[in-house]
């Protein structure tokens, strides 16, 4: 059987694109109905066949594809929202199903591939479920034979198809079947393709939710909705708007013929059940045409029917023999399909009887869809027809009027497309002459992107004489011949009429609508034909031959982003790591916005323990947002840490629109691994292998995710080393590696073992493998060498007689290699030791150590052997060396030379001289001496003098010939000792002269190689220096000073230099005497004075001078270099400070070309003291109107002293013919300003000539007289310049030459033209012997010898925006050279980087070289020019401009006008200007207009980008209230314009309150002021005066302005303190008012001024209650003293909320066992401490626990007032080490106010702790038990003297908390141990009495009369607690000898002062106080009250 591959004939050819081009294409949707893409086939066969595809739908059932053939078919569909593929080949049907644990309707993209091989198909959806089945049976083949359908079967009618099968509902994508696509076009074509209902793009239908509007807009749409299933009654609700008569608003079939509908008729609603033949009908009574909403409620069971409209309900009983109504079907809304009309049409609803039979459908909106209580809408749909989302307002409809045909309405002009002109020569029967044969005037249609529009006849106009026709134009017919690409065209037409075929009547009642299908082409077009109905004879031009193209306008909008899976939504991950989600886990699309905006949002995790997501930057913190560039750049990572199976929801907005939600299914899966890899490597000695996967890896069960695996090796390799490759691109050792190295290839083993190895022997290494940081395994990786060796085939010595040199060949030496093939140009020799009399060549190159060749360099006689000297005896030579290649190398060799004598050599001692500086010495034989031999008698041919000496012969006899300045000497002068070198006192180190020594007396210049009896040498003389020279004063002048100021003294001003070379300056010691005028200081510290200081100080500035006294004086200082000592002045004079201009040249710069600007040019000096040269700075007035200023290639406006003084800065002419210029700068420093003008001249290109001599004469001059040279003696002129170089006098006798050398002439520097070169931006250009030609350099040699030099150049500065090109290299600074001869050949090319720049440039030398020898630059600058080749770049627009801004959105004050700024509105454009980017606003705003500055009552449709970044445009609202947009484009004029919608958010103007607090009036009093603190309102709007307008005044007072009643006041009242509340019924403790604030433009209403009455109480702070026991409430915790004293009676606590914890006590007994809860209590029992709190809270695992309790407490005569107590509750334990001192939070009471507190008892006592009471003690009237003596005093404030402060304590003491006694005590110890504290206190107290009764009777009694009456209250300064009168008063003394002032020894000493509380006893009780605490302890003894005692 032959096996052929499906081919489909789609478009005429067969069509074959990659995945990339399919998910480049956009989407297609379908609504369900019978949308199909029906592909029509050839009767093929195959036993292989693909499907793939991407969906997205929210709906459980559809068909996806089919493939039908005859009784073979492949059907892919949904089915309860799972995948089913149902396949028969012939042998039974197989069905495959999807997982149904993951249904697929989420709207989410999921992939399906289906694979039929033969017997196999398998099923792959979200790439990772995966199912599959064999095929039983002969059959494998899929046979077609009726065509390909996708979304539907296009009404096929097969057996094997169900008879409910609907189409499917969604959006799909990349349909691709035996790899070709389906859906690459949406056209028909007949016979070979069929499309109906779909769409490109994804419609906004599919991301519609159930509360939407639904809007019908044609006769025949409709919404069918899942089977309406109910089990005896059926409720449908909903709301509609509309203004039709008729039309159908729901309908639903029944079994046995039976039915259930409403519809509109005549108006009115109404409701039909069909029972058993029998009709049952009611109507509303309310018109619902009025085009309002109306609320319908539809109520039917199987005997009643009920229907409400606007809650008017009509009811009616319905008579049938059935039991139940038995609905089937889809419950249809608006209209239904065209399958069920007939049924309808049956049953006699009006709104398909008569014209409307094929439509009928509801024309209005639907919303509020209820089924039986539950909400329906859009994405419960099964399908839809012409229907859009949302309610658009219904149209009224246009007057439409027959135009004649010479009348054109003019607003057609600006938009009518011009159609072709029809082929007629003459015009035919019924053309209009104005219109000629364009009988057809064409608008576009404009349609909103997912929107729809009526085609109207404003878009097709028909010109032509109907009279002449004889037809009218309601017979104009137009055919539609190709349907539109991004939309479809519904016709609601109700007359019999041909499919897709319109008239001119349907287009008048605009019944023709195109609907968009969403896609983001801003274009789409139909083709049509035009024909006439008519039965007459018609032209050729009506009779739809010639086709007509009408163009649709799509306005873009804003479209949410959408939200897809690509991999599916199935996220698995390891166990307890972190994975990445990639853009393959999350795609986001949106076409409207940057990706840059786009936000990722986590809506929930369904199990948040299970995990979290982490950005890169900040881990282990869990985000819920992020950015899709995070996303993009792989920082998004999700964190797994619990549960193995989570959900996590997601979306993503543009910060306008937000996504369709996702559900991303995690499963996390325990970690398995295994070696999958370990095969070894294999490596020849010497070389390198790669370590891979396929020899080392370890597989693991991750899917997609980095699982981390290091290797960390043991055990080094032991001939080798393990490397590994890093970012830089070099191999480094390493012990550790990763797998991911290894994947990427970047680990290598490197054989370093060198040497030869005799055996066969391996390597290996040893690593311990960890896996994702919890397992490990080891392994040993085997490493298999293959070893190099060599041999020394020949090692012959080699024998040289008489001769110098001799080559080494390959019959002395060969060696070869064993292991490794190896060439001889392979195979090296390394020298290991050098040769002693002789040296190794190469090429003529000598070898040295470590040196190498190769056996081919011996072969080839490359390698020689020459001798130094000639031998004077028979010896040998060797060499020591290796063999070597790149694997290894062989153990040491020795090569040996056999050299026989030569007579004739001559031998030298040449061992140098050593002399002093300025000192001669004799050369005698110990340092030169040569000889042969045969004789000694040699003779010196001196041939290159001494340079800082001079050789001379000592004269043994008066004649002086030949004796100076040798240049001959003999043996017999060096024997002799007569031989003498002479220094020349130079500050030199080193000298040396040349010479040929020779048994000849023939003077020799020069010496050849092989010439013997002659030799040259070189004799060295070394010089040691003195410091001969005295330091000389190099910077002598005025040092000048700010009058008593300072300045820096640095080298600029005082210089010395030392000439001995050997010194530095900076050593330079300077020593001063005493300064009349100033001190110098160091500059750090200015007063360390400075007597003695360096040279290298004041280079570095760190000597300052301070300025005092005169303003003019002078200092000796005396300046050494450690030997020598020399004295100067230096004179200071101080001024006012002045700013002055010192140099001012100005500048000289050639035609068109830069000149750097400098110092040299322009300078400044000053006497202030500018330590920064950045510090003055010049300000360019008037700029240079030929040219510009630039820093750095970047045009200035400023620069500073440090840029200048840097030679930073150049000038660059504009190449005008203006030759003079200039710029006035404007000098700051300090404040001083200094305006100066610089001039600038400009020379032309031929000024380039050499000078020309006019009068060159000799002068004649009288010894020591001075003579002028004029004129006529000497005159040099340019004659370009026009100005001549004269020398005017000289005051020395020198000559001509000298007179010259002295006046040096200054030519300009170029000798030649640098035009330089213009390239287009990214291109290159070719520079050339046109553009840089030195040539004319040659002048320079005589004409003889130019033939010999060639030009030169060498790159000084490379340009900085490209590279310069050379043949195929580029010029760096290393290879900087190009010669003449290349550019006049070749030429070099500049290639420029395509940078954004104008100018770029390079700086080289040009120089003159010798053709025989190697380019290089001469040392002397005169022989080189250097020049600028300028670069002029010729911009380029490639950079398309880009929206800058994130969100365009402006938020503007309703009526107000805002402008519109760069913050709101920014585009950047790399290559123009902000004015050349243009915006057009195409749509303009419905809220206001835009306007520019200037003109803001006009409106404006375009601006740049510069009036934005000016605020020159604005945004005039007009003042409705609703926010707008407007659509625009931003273009450069060269790229294609970026269209955007501009968001105007509008804020109405309102009154806000920025504050609105608490008023707190003190209880007490009456009044209190109202301020801006508690009331401050503000506005948006223009009128900012705010006033206020009371609406309830206050119940208990009333609110005064200036002691008068208001109802009104300002917030100007406010600001000055003006209003005040007074309370007149004190009854309540709060109070409160109602107010409106409000401006002439807004007002804020109900708002509520609450006034609360605070108490006087002082409250306890810091108070620390203990856990499980009672503990007391003392006074100073509420301290209700002051409230007592002013009311005059006792205040009463009443507890409104008791505490959370515990309870609030009574205790009725001294002994605790009568406790009872309380509600109220009185402070004087409060006092008596009668009260007590019972906390009971869970402190485990906490430290301590907040509580409190409120209260409201009343006193006589005052106003009550509401407070909270709180307090913290702390464990028993922890209680007892409380340091802390509770302060209080109000004023002191005043003295006066303890006479009411006489029942208040604090007392004090020694740093004793106590953890509980001891034994319950009998009260005192009021006064505090013996046992509570410590219970207050470490518990208060140290208050100070003056009443209302406080002292707080400076060091905490130790505080004792005391509980109540308990009702009973199971712990003997608490019993115990306080009886035996007593115990001791009673023994203590006994002894303190003897000892006092004993001091009692010396003393007087003391008298009270200065004191007031003992109280409670009554306290020392330093806080003694008050002496009770009943109770004595013991006071325990720690046993410390450092207390020698113990009160058990000494009086107490009191002062005066009454405080009702202080700190303890101890604070003045002992010894060793500080002077500051000493003030507080009383200085007289207390006079003790009745009886009261000392103890």
């Amino acid at each position: 059987m032959r096996v052929q591959n499906t081919l489909w004939r789609l478009q005429g050819c067969v069509e074959r694109q990659t995945q990339k081009q399919l998910q480049s294409r956009p989407p297609v949707w379908t609504t369900g109905l019978r949308a199909a893409v029906r592909a029509e086939h050839t009767v093929e066969m195959s036993g292989r066949n693909t499907l793939q595809m991407r969906f997205r739908t929210s709906s459980q059932r559809g068909v996806l594809f089919l493939a039908a053939g005859q009784a073979d078919y492949l059907l892919l569909e949904l089915s309860s929202g799972q995948l089913q593929v149902r396949l028969d080949l012939g042998s039974g049907e197989r069905i495959l199903h999807s997982d149904r644990g993951n249904p697929l309707n989420d709207f989410a993209w999921h992939t399906v591939e289906f694979l039929h091989d033969w017997y196999n198909v398998t099923l792959t959806v979200d790439k990772y479920f995966q199912t599959s089945q064999r095929l039983p049976g002969p059959q494998q083949e899929l046979s077609i034979k009726d065509g390909l359908y996708v979304g539907g079967t296009g009404g096929l009618d097969k057996l094997y198809l169900p008879s409910d099968i609907i189409g499917f509902r969604g959006c799909l994508e990349g349909v691709l079947f035996n790899q070709h696509n389906l859906l690459s076009s949406l056209r028909s074509y007949s016979g070979l393709k069929n499309v109906y209902e779909v769409s490109l793009g994804c419609s906004p239908l599919f991301f519609a939710s159930e509360e939407d509007p639904i809007s019908f807009f044609s006769s025949r749409a409709y919404i069918s909705l899942p089977t309406w299933s109910a089990q005896h009654e059926w409720l449908l609700e909903c709301s509609v708007h509309t203004s039709a008569k008729e039309g159908i608003i729901m309908y639903n079939s029944a079994r046995q013929g039976d039915f259930v509908t409403m519809e509109i008729q005549e108006g009115l609603l109404a409701a039909v059940v069909g029972r058993d033949g029998v009709k049952t009908e009611i109507r509303s009574l309310t018109f619902i045409n009025d085009k309002k909403w109306h609320h319908v409620k539809l109520y039917f069971t199987s005997k009643s029917l009920q229907l409400t409209v606007d809650g008017e309900t009509v009811k009616s009983s319905i008579s049938s023999r059935s039991k139940a109504l038995q609905l089937k079907g889809f419950l249809f809304l608006g209209g239904v399909d065209d399958s069920t009309r007939a049924e309808v049409k049956r049953v006699g609803l009006a709104s398909v009887a008569g014209k409307r039979i094929k439509g009928g459908s509801f024309k209005g909106c639907f919303r509020d869809i209820k089924v039986n209580g539950v909400s329906r809408g859009l994405p419960n749909a099964v399908v839809t027809k012409d229907i859009s989302l949302g309610c658009e307002p219904e149209k009224e409809p246009e007057i439409s009027t027959t135009m004649g045909p010479t009348t054109v309405p003019g607003t057609f002009l600006g938009s009518i497309t011009q159609l072709p002109p029809i082929g007629m020569s003459t015009l035919a029967k019924g053309l209009v002459k104005k219109y000629g044969q364009n009988f057809l005037q064409l608008r576009n249609l404009v349609v909103p992107e997912g929107g729809r529009a009526s085609l109207d006849s404003k878009h097709i106009k028909v010109n032509l004489d109907f009279k002449k026709l004889g037809i009218r134009q309601s017979q104009i017919v137009f055919r539609i011949d190709e349907q539109p690409v991004h939309g479809q065209l519904r016709f609601d037409l109700d007359q019999e009429q041909e499919e897709n075929c319109f008239s001119m009547l349907d287009l008048w009642h605009s019944r023709v609508i195109y609907i968009h299908g969403g896609s983001e082409d801003p274009h789409d077009h139909f083709m049509f034909s035009v024909l006439s109905s008519s039965r007459k004879e018609t032209p050729s031009y009506l009779k739809g031959h010639k086709l007509y193209r009408f163009n649709v306008t799509v306005t873009p909008t804003n479209d949410a982003p959408e939200l897809s899976l690509p991999d599916g939504n199935l996220f698995t991950l390891l166990e307890n790591s972190r994975k990445k989600l990639t853009t393959e886990v999350l795609k986001a699309t949106d076409v409207d916005s940057n990706f840059a905006e786009l936000v990722y949002s986590v809506l929930g995790n369904l199990n948040a323990d299970a995990g979290f997501l982490e950005m890169e930057d900040n881990p282990g913190q869990s985000v819920t947002s992020f950015h899709h560039s995070a996303l993009v750049a792989g920082k998004i990572s999700y964190v797994h840490t619990g549960v193995r199976n989570s959900r996590m929801a997601l979306r993503v907005s543009d910060g306008e629109k937000v996504s369709n939600t996702v559900v991303l299914r995690i499963m996390a899966i325990g970690l398995e691994y295994s070696i999958a890899n370990n095969t070894g490597l294999e490596v020849t000695q010497g070389e390198m292998g790669l370590i891979n996967t396929s020899q080392l890896a370890v597989q693991t069960n991750a899917v997609r995710q980095a699982v981390d695996i290091r290797y960390e090796v043991t055990e080094p390799p032991r001939f080798g080393e393990l490397q590994r490759l890093h970012s830089n691109g070099e191999w480094k050792l390493t012990n550790y590696f990763s797998q991911r190295v290894i994947e990427k290839d970047r680990l290598r083993y490197l054989s370093t073992f060198k040497a030869v190895q005799s055996g066969n022997i391996n390597d290996h290494f040893k690593c311990k493998v960890t896996i994702a940081s919890k397992s490990t395994v080891q392994l040993v990786f085997a490493i298999k060498i293959k070893w190099i060796n060599y041999t020394i085939e020949r090692n012959e010595m080699i024998e040289m007689d008489r001769i110098r040199r001799v080559a080494v060949d390959s019959q002395h030496l060969y060696a070869t290699a064993q292991g490794v093939i190896l060439t001889e140009d392979e195979l090296y020799y390394r020298l290991l030791s050098s040769t002693k009399k002789g040296i190794i060549l190469l090429n003529k190159q000598q070898l040295g150590e470590n040196s190498s060749f190769s056996q081919m360099n011996i072969t080839n006689m490359k390698v020689e052997y020459q001798l130094v000297d000639r031998p004077s005896e028979d010896t040998r030579d060797n060499f020591e060396f290796q063999v070597f290649s790149k694997y290894a190398h062989s153990t040491s060799h020795i090569f040996m030379i056999n050299i026989k004598a030569d007579m004739n050599s001559i031998f030298i001692k040449n061992n140098g001289l050593s002399v002093l500086e300025g000192e001669s010495k004799l050369i005698t034989k110990d340092e030169l001496f040569a000889e042969t031999l045969s004789t000694k008698e040699m003779y010196y041919t001196v041939t290159k003098s001494p340079k800082n000496g001079k050789l001379a012969r000592i004269n043994l006899s008066n004649s002086t010939k030949e004796y100076d300045k040798l240049v001959s000497f003999t043996y017999q002068d060096i024997l002799e000792e007569r031989l003498m070198y002479v220094h020349d006192n130079s500050e030199t180190t080193h000298d040396q002269f040349s010479f040929i020594a020779s048994t000849s007396l023939l003077v020799k210049s020069s010496v050849n190689d092989d010439e013997v009896g002659s030799k040259e040498g070189l004799f060295n003389i070394s010089i040691q220096l003195l410091n001969d020279e005295k330091p000389v004063r190099t910077v002598d002048k005025v040092f000048h000073v700010v009058r008593d100021g300072q300045r820096l003294l640095t080298v600029d001003d005082l210089c010395y230099h030392d000439a001995d070379s050997d010194f530095s300056d900076g050593h330079l010691i300077y020593t001063r005497r005493g300064i009349p005028v100033g001190d110098l200081v160091l500059v750090n510290d200015t007063t360390h004075k400075l007597y003695q200081f360096r040279q290298e100080d004041l280079e570095q500035k760190r000597v300052l001078f301070v300025h005092r006294g005169a303003s003019s004086g002078r200092f000796v200082f005396f300046v050494s270099d450690g030997k020598h000592y020399v004295s100067s002045l230096l004179d200071i004079s101080a001024q006012d400070p002045y700013l002055q201009v010192a140099n001012n040249t100005g500048l000289l710069v050639q035609k068109g070309q830069a000149k750097t600007f400098s110092n040299a040019n322009f300078s400044v000096v000053t006497n202030l003291d500018v330590r920064d040269d950045s510090d003055i700075t010049f300000e360019v007035h008037d700029a240079p109107k030929h040219g510009w200023l630039f820093l750095k290639d970047k045009n200035i406006e400023s620069f500073t002293q440090h840029e200048l003084k840097n030679m930073l800065l150049s000038y660059r002419h504009d190449n005008s013919k203006t030759l003079g210029d200039f710029l006035s700068v404007a000098v700051k420093a300090e404040g001083l300003r200094l305006e100066a003008r610089i001039n600038v001249r400009v020379y032309l290109e031929s000024h380039q000539r050499p000078p020309v001599i006019l009068h060159h004469k000799t002068l004649l001059v009288e010894e020591g007289k001075p003579v002028k040279i004029e004129r006529i003696t000497l005159e040099v002129i340019w004659l370009s310049l026009f100005f001549t170089f004269i020398f005017s006098y000289l005051t020395t006798l020198i000559t001509l030459h000298e007179i010259v050398t002295f006046f040096p002439l200054v030519f300009p520097k170029n000798v030649f033209d640098v035009p330089g070169a213009v390239v287009t931006e990214g291109d290159k250009v070719v520079i050339d012997k046109a553009t840089l030609d030195a040539s004319n350099l040659l002048t320079k040699q005589p004409e003889t010898h130019r033939h010999s030099y060639e030009v030169w150049y060498q790159i000084r500065s490379l340009p900085q925006h490209g590279n310069i090109v050379v043949g195929e290299r580029n010029l760096t600074k290393e290879k900087p050279f190009f010669s003449q001869f290349i550019l006049n050949k070749y030429g070099i090319t500049y290639q420029h980087d395509n940078s954004e720049t104008l100018h770029d440039h390079f700086v080289f030398d040009a120089f003159l070289n010798l053709k025989s020898k190697p380019a290089q630059r001469p040392v002397n600058d005169g022989d080189v020019v250097e020049e600028v080749f300028n670069i002029t770049i010729i911009p380029v627009n490639d950079q398309p401009p880009i929206l800058k801004t994130k969100a365009l959105r402006l938020k503007v004050v309703q009526g107000d006008t805002v402008a519109l700024g760069p913050s709101h509105l920014s585009v950047a454009d790399l290559d123009n200007p902000p004015d050349q980017i243009q915006y057009t606003v195409i749509s303009k705003p419905s809220n206001g207009y835009l306007a520019l500055a200037g003109s803001l009552n006009v409106s404006a449709d375009a601006f740049s980008q510069a009036q934005i970044n000016n605020g020159e445009v604005f945004f005039v609202q007009d003042g409705s209230p609703l926010s707008g947009v407007f659509y625009f484009s931003v273009t450069d004029g060269h790229h294609r314009p970026v269209y955007k919608l501009f968001n105007l958010e509008v804020l109405e103007i309102a009154v806000s309150l920025i504050n609105h607090t608490q008023v707190v009036l003190e209880q007490g009093k009456t009044t209190v002021v109202l301020t801006e603190s508690h009331l401050t309102a503000v506005t948006n709007g223009k009128n900012t005066t705010v006033h206020y307008k009371i609406t309830s005044p206050p119940r208990y007072g009333k609110l005064l302005l200036d002691n008068e009643e208001v109802v009104a006041f300002d917030q100007e009242d406010l600001q000055a303190r003006r209003l005040s509340y007074h309370m007149v019924n004190i009854v309540s403790s709060q109070d409160t008012f109602e107010f409106t604030a409000f401006t002439s433009e807004a007002n804020l209403t109900d708002q509520v001024v609450n006034i609360t009455v605070k108490p006087l109480i002082r409250y306890g702070e810091s108070v620390k209650i203990p856990n499980g026991i009672h503990s007391k409430i003392r006074a100073d915790y509420l301290n209700a003293s002051e409230l007592a004293l002013m009311s005059g009676s006792d205040p009463l606590f009443e507890i409104l909320s008791p505490p959370m914890y515990g309870k609030i006590l009574y205790i009725e007994s001294n002994n605790g066992n009568n406790a009872e809860p309380v509600r109220t209590f009185a402070f004087s029992e409060l006092q008596q401490e009668k009260l007590a709190i019972e906390v009971k809270a869970n402190l485990t695992g906490v430290q301590e626990v907040n509580d409190s309790f409120i209260f409201i407490v009343k006193a006589d005569n005052l106003q009550p007032a509401n407070g909270e107590f709180i307090f913290t509750i702390v464990s028993l334990d922890s209680a007892l080490m409380i340091t802390a001192l509770p302060l209080y939070t109000s004023s002191t009471a005043s003295p006066s106010l303890t006479s009411v507190m006489r029942s208040v008892v604090l007392s004090t006592s020694s740093l004793v702790q106590v953890s509980q009471v001891t034994k319950p003690v009998p009260k005192f009237k009021g006064r505090s038990r013996w046992g509570n003596t410590n219970i207050n005093s470490n518990a208060s404030a140290i208050p100070k003297t003056t009443h209302g402060q406080e002292i707080t304590p400076v060091r905490n003491t130790p505080v004792r908390i005391e509980s109540a006694p308990q009702e009973s005590s199971t712990n003997p110890i608490l019993i115990v141990l306080p009886l035996l504290a007593l115990l001791l206190l009673v023994i203590v107290v006994v002894l303190v009495l003897l000892l006092r009764q004993n001091q009692q009777k010396k003393q007087k009694p003391l008298t009270g009369a200065s004191f007031p009456p003992a109280s409670p209250d009554s306290r020392s300064c330093q806080g003694h607690p008050e002496r009770s009168a009943r109770v004595p008063l013991v006071t325990v003394t720690p046993l410390s000898p450092s207390n020698p002032g113990s009160p058990a020894l000494t009086r107490l000493q009191t002062g005066s002062g009454n405080f009702a509380y202080g700190p303890t006893l101890t604070v003045c009780s002992f010894g060793n106080l500080e002077q500051e605490a000493s003030h507080f302890c009383r200085t007289t003894n207390p006079t003790l009250q009745h009886n009261q005692y000392w103890v």
